[in-house]
């Protein structure tokens, strides 16, 4: 069964401290990387893909040194970065050949599969035209064909839905329902409902340390009871935060006569475990 392991992972660049002793356990299925821009959470994955190096601390898969695994586990890894590189006078077709080949995947089955794939992501009648045609969403389409290309073991998908629409993103998470069933999948991002209802486990990252992790429901569980709406005129001493045009606070206790208990969700859990605002 696959298991990344990470042990204190810790990387600064120049004075900032973008991780600080991340330590964390990831097996098959979804796992979020959850927190705002600047979180840390393209540091950690840089890492895990060994594109970094980091200053303390060791990232094992299946109890080997993944530095030390070298090609072993790079040839188990895909990657779609959050700009993933692409020559725009190339075709879809032509790109995913491109992927095939640093791959080394026989050019027979990268087509039928590159085929299949682009008819998933509903970009099929493209194949044939020029990158620099393609509008946002086509190339962000086009890039998690060749994230997927291969059947990788492991997927890093750093904020994948950038540029979708509402249908994209909704075949986009029930593709990787279909898939985490024999993979170990790692989506890196700050907006919640790119994992809501489909994530194993979720990781909040906020200034470059974990602040909280588990399942959705336990998350959840934890601060239930405790997210109050209130008054936009009412002094409160906690720090608010607004979700869905509601000013909102967390506390254990009423924080003020107008307080109104609410249901608290993952978007909650977002704002007030991690402490990002």
């Amino acid at each position: 069964m696959q298991k990344l392991v990470l042990e204190n992972i810790s990387k600064r660049f120049g004075k900032k401290q973008a991780l600080r002793s991340v330590s964390c356990e990831i097996g098959c299925g979804i796992t979020a990387l959850l927190g705002p821009n600047g979180a840390g959470k393209t540091t950690l994955m840089n890492i895990i893909c060994t594109l970094l190096k980091a200053d303390t601390g060791k990232v094992t898969y299946n109890g080997q040194d993944i530095r030390e695994q070298k090609t072993a586990y790079l040839e188990k890894l895909s990657v779609q970065f959050q700009n993933q590189p692409m020559y725009k006078s190339d075709t879809a077709i032509e790109y995913l050949d491109f992927c095939a080949a640093l791959k080394g995947i026989p050019q027979k089955k990268a087509q039928e599969q590159g085929q299949a794939l682009l008819g998933q992501f509903g970009i099929t009648d493209t194949g044939k035209k020029r990158i620099a045609a393609f509008s946002g969403g086509m190339r962000q389409r086009l890039a998690l064909c060749g994230t997927f290309l291969g059947n990788p073991e492991i997927i890093l998908l750093d904020e994948p839905s950038a540029g979708l629409d509402i249908y994209e993103r909704e075949e986009l998470k029930r593709y990787l329902c279909e898939l985490k069933k024999d993979r170990l999948i790692i989506i890196s991002t700050h907006i919640v409902s790119d994992i809501e209802n489909i994530a194993d486990n979720i990781i909040l990252l906020s200034n470059g340390s974990i602040h909280a992790s588990g399942t959705q429901q336990a998350l959840i569980q934890a601060i239930q009871g405790k997210i109050w709406q209130v008054p936009d005129s009412a002094e409160v001493k906690e720090k608010t935060y607004h979700s869905d045009g509601k000013r909102l606070c967390y506390n254990t206790q009423k924080p003020c006569p107008e307080a109104i208990n609410k249901q608290a969700d993952l978007t909650d859990v977002y704002f007030t475990c991690a402490n990002l605002r």
